[in-house]
């Protein structure tokens, strides 16, 4: 797609651009882009130039949309720099996922891999302390099917390099031994290696499959990345020199007292030591990142012969102001608490110094607009006039519309098609509506003036720009596609809610004791038993008895829900026998429903019903174009239906919810694998304005696949009722939305 994207250098001002690089007119600023002309420009200057571009940009967020833009223009690999947490607290339950793929890139980075050419990275990313360069290249192993390795010198590689093992590999930072095989997953690798020896010779080398544990393909070398940033095993002299080290720091401590809390930091500092002289792993490493480190950030892995391209500079210099005062933030409070030793300015490399090093590269910055205060100075000062073209929220007849216009006014118009079933839908649906459009794989030109070509491509929005009298639609704009995954959440009981902290609960609300019932939260009060001052939560009952229970042990107390001003809630009464009485009554109650549900459902099982085939790839595309995130209850209404449909047992289910919690959504994807099953639909509402909604929401969602939809209420004709019967007879409507006159005869 280079010769589309590469057009924005066709207009006379950015034209200059890419000699200003020779002709020492950088820094340059280019104003007047919004942000896929901004993704537009930095790919137009890629693929002009021989030289890798290091793009940075304000946040995580924008840097991957930024990423992905710059692939699909380009065609290329772009790989991403993203911000991680630092740890400063000892806990098992760390999530190392961020911080893995940042070792994966710099590592890329300091070797000048292929993958790196374009490089996009968050400023707070490049601000932040890490693994110096020198270091990363020490400790990553090269590993070669056929040659010797003693399977406990990789053992211990991968000990040294932060993997832990355990008794089967399941994900990154992994390491499992069984015998003469060696199983681990490299950050640097997309999936865990297999290794087979023969002594100390390998075997064989593959990959396997996390899920299975089965090997996929063989491979002919692997590399092994250290599983985090901060190893103390890294530091120079090993782990026994960095816990004389902190020993050291720990007497300087006691000695000096510069601390507030100094003599708990330097218990904490030795006991530090001690964790490290015996082998225990340190998940909060990072708060010894400057005693096993010198002192290093991402700045130093950007490519010496790099473009640095700056999305937004005054966007990024005010991010990375809020991070700096965050991380400081936190890390004073840590200080505070005696576990951390060194001054937040360790952690961080400050926004000036890091606008001076980008100055010394050639340096390009897009604005959305003309800014008075740029942190960088810029030699040159480009406007390019650009619009961002809106997003038209599912309805294709508008995109059409705004197609014609386009022509009309001789503009050369291009639409992005996802994929080429999509790309010959918007073929067939422009053409119903006198818009010729050639469908191709790879433009050799730009269409005419006046003239619409489909190419099969992505970016995340339209634009246009005046001059060069050229538009680009793209199918994101009628269905915003994203990639999610998310986990459906344990539902909590009826009438009852989970209390997670006393702050959840107001003087005044209904709470429910395990063992003493319904009563009402009067409060927190300190309470002095044997000693010792602690938090207590009031509970007050019938009777005006009081209830005080230790704020340890809030999993007895829940919230009740069920309260309302139509059904007042009666508070039991403690020391009597009332409330187990109410809990042996439900509980017989509950038998009594439960046996004659196992008697229905009995009779249910012995019913045939219809047993729907598992999902396609249509119906997991068709979930994808969501453009929300989806609840968690959603996601396990949505299995939990699924399992119905696919089950010989004839479905019975209600899905119930407040207006706005997606449930019909839950209902198309329903009707969606009906339909993709060769079998109809029909959605009964109860009102004519709800069916033209949920027929509008329906036409929207279904746009792009081959699904015939209708509806029925007292706005449709009776000739136009008729025809829609006919085709719901013949199979040629496969939803049917209407009020209860799909009911009548």
């Amino acid at each position: 797609m280079d010769i589309l994207f590469n057009q924005i250098l066709e207009h006379k001002e950015a034209a200059l651009l890419p000699s200003l690089i020779e002709k020492g007119g950088l820094p340059a600023l280019i104003s007047g882009l919004s942000a896929v002309h901004r993704a537009n420009l930095a790919a137009a200057i890629k693929a002009s130039s021989k030289r890798r571009m290091f793009v940075i940009v304000p946040d995580d967020t924008t840097a991957e949309n930024f990423a992905n833009d710059l692939g699909s223009m380009l065609g290329e690999k772009v790989s991403t720099l993203l911000m991680r947490d630092y740890v400063f607290y000892n806990t098992e339950a760390v999530s190392r996922q961020v911080e893995q793929h940042r070792v994966q890139t710099l590592y890329l980075l300091a070797t000048g891999a292929e993958e790196t050419k374009i490089t996009v990275a968050s400023i707070s990313a490049l601000a932040q302390r890490t693994i110096p360069p020198e270091y990363l290249l020490n400790s990553a192993k090269c590993i070669k099917d056929g040659e010797s390795y003693p399977p406990e010198s990789i053992e211990e590689a991968l000990i040294n390099c932060g993997y832990k093992k355990t008794e089967q590999v399941e994900g990154a930072g992994q390491f499992a031994r069984r015998g003469g095989i060696l199983d681990f997953f490299s950050p640097h690798e997309q999936e865990p290696v297999r290794i087979e020896f023969w002594g100390d010779d390998i075997d064989s080398m593959s990959y396997f499959d996390v899920h299975t544990q089965r090997r996929t393909e063989r491979t002919e070398q692997c590399v092994i990345l250290p599983a985090a940033e901060t190893l103390p095993a890294m530091t120079t002299g090993g782990i026994a020199a960095l816990a004389d080290e902190l020993e050291k720091l720990s007497n300087r401590y006691i000695t000096t007292r510069k601390s507030e809390n100094a003599a708990t930091l330097a218990a904490n500092i030795r006991a530090d030591a001690e964790r490290l002289r015996a082998h225990v792993s340190m998940s909060d490493a990072d708060r010894y990142m400057p005693q096993i480190y010198p002192i290093a950030f991402g700045t130093d892995y950007i490519p010496k012969d790099a473009i640095i391209f700056f999305d937004q500079a005054t966007r990024c210099n005010e991010r990375l102001k809020e991070y700096v005062k965050q991380l400081t933030d936190d890390i004073r409070v840590e200080q505070r608490r005696g576990q951390i030793a060194s001054a937040p300015e360790q952690f961080y490399l400050a926004p000036e110094k890091i606008f001076k090093i980008a100055s010394s590269f050639p340096t390009y910055m897009a604005e959305a607009f003309t800014v008075g205060r740029i942190p960088v100075s810029p030699k040159s000062l480009i406007s390019i006039p650009a619009k961002q073209l809106p997003s038209y929220g599912g309805s294709a007849q508008t995109a059409a519309e705004d197609v014609a216009g386009y022509m009309r006014q001789n503009y050369s118009v291009t639409v992005l098609a996802s994929d080429e079933r999509r790309a010959k839908v918007l073929q067939e649906f422009f053409s119903d509506r006198g818009i010729d459009a050639l469908i191709y794989r790879e433009l050799k030109k730009i269409p005419e003036k006046g003239k619409c070509a489909i190419l099969i491509g992505a970016v995340s929005s339209g634009f246009e720009y005046p001059e060069l009298k050229l538009a680009v639609l793209t199918d994101s704009q009628l269905i915003r596609r994203r990639n999610k995954t998310k986990k459906a959440a344990k539902k909590l009981p009826a009438n009852r809610q989970r209390i997670d902290s006393y702050s959840d609960l107001s003087v005044g609300d209904y709470v429910v004791h395990e063992n003493h019932g319904i009563g009402k939260f009067a409060g927190i009060e300190k309470v002095k038993v044997d000693g010792i001052e602690k938090d207590y939560i009031k509970i007050s009952y019938a009777g005006g008895d009081s209830l005080f229970v230790p704020a340890t042990s809030l999993d007895l107390v829940t919230k009740y829900t069920g309260a309302s001003e139509e059904k007042p809630v009666r508070l039991s009464k403690m020391g009597g026998s009332e409330w187990q009485k109410t809990r042996t009554r439900a509980k017989h109650a509950a038998k009594d429903m439960a046996k004659k549900l196992i008697a229905i459902y009995a009779e249910r099982q012995r019913l045939p019903g219809y047993a729907f085939k598992e999902d396609t790839e249509w119906q997991r595309e068709f979930e994808d174009n969501f453009e929300y995130t989806e609840t968690d209850d959603q996601l396990k209404c949505i299995a939990e239906i699924k399992a119905d449909m696919e089950s010989s047992v004839p479905m019975d289910r209600l899905l119930c919810g407040d207006v706005g919690f997606g449930k019909t959504e839950v209902a198309l994807r329903a009707a969606m694998k009906c339909v993709l099953d060769g079998k109809q639909a029909a959605i009964l509402v109860p009102t004519t304005v709800l069916a033209q909604q949920h027929y509008q929401t329906a036409l929207q969602r279904f746009f792009g696949f081959p699904v015939n939809i209708s509806v029925i209420s007292r706005f449709t004709t009776g000739s136009t009722n008729t025809q829609i019967l006919s085709e719901l007879s013949s199979g040629k409507c496969d939803i049917i939305v209407g009020t209860h006159r799909l009911l009548s005869n």
